[in-house]
């Protein structure tokens, strides 16, 4: 083994350290480090989005099934005062050509319970086919006489809230509605509806 000389041992020194500093592939792996952290950033919002827009998709499908629900009541009640001026329906009969009933005297129905409607305990739907989305009724009251009520307080005059000023009669309607979406959205609304005799 031969002895290098002072100055050939220095340049394989300088030549060794800078092979050690040579930072031609730091400036590569720098910038691959910030487009991956770039590509997560970018992917995190993406996912980001997608589930912003279905939350406000599924936001909105839940509004517009309680708005056709309060709707659905205020059919009900329209369909009760018309059952009631007519006596009664023929079940299975379509009422105004939209609406299907399934009780004929709904007017006569005792109180629902705490059910919701569905496709086997309904007393109205519409539209009349079965498909989604469908509106759902049940009606049913429970007469009640006010304080210093007597039966011939009732037919004092003839009109709506007859006698209803000295007490009166009155029906207590319990209007159930449930409205199914599309997508298996639902919601399901309950009013009391005051029939004076």
């Amino acid at each position: 083994m031969s002895r290098l000389k002072g100055s050939e041992r220095i340049d394989r020194m300088t030549r060794q350290l800078a092979n050690l500093t040579n930072e031609n592939g730091a400036a590569i792996i720098s910038v691959l480090l910030v487009l991956v952290i770039l590509t997560i950033i970018g992917v995190s919002a993406s996912n980001n989005s997608n589930i912003e827009v279905q939350i406000a998709t599924n936001d909105t499908l839940q509004k517009m099934a309680f708005f056709e629900a309060d709707g659905g009541t205020e059919v009900g009640i329209e369909l009760l005062e018309l059952c009631i001026d007519e006596k009664g329906f023929a079940s299975g009969e379509d009422v105004e050509g939209n609406i299907r009933v399934f009780t004929g005297d709904l007017h006569l129905n005792p109180g629902i319970g705490d059910a919701k409607p569905s496709s086997t305990n309904r007393d109205a739907r519409f539209p009349p086919v079965n498909t989604r989305p469908v509106t759902r009724l049940r009606i049913g009251g429970a007469t009640s006489m006010g304080v210093g009520s007597a039966t011939q307080m009732i037919a004092g005059y003839e009109g709506a809230g007859k006698g209803s000023a000295g007490g009166g009669s009155w029906v207590d309607y319990n209007i159930r509605s449930q409205h199914e979406g599309a997508r298996q959205n639902e919601a399901v609304v309950d009013i009391i509806w005051r029939h004076l005799m």
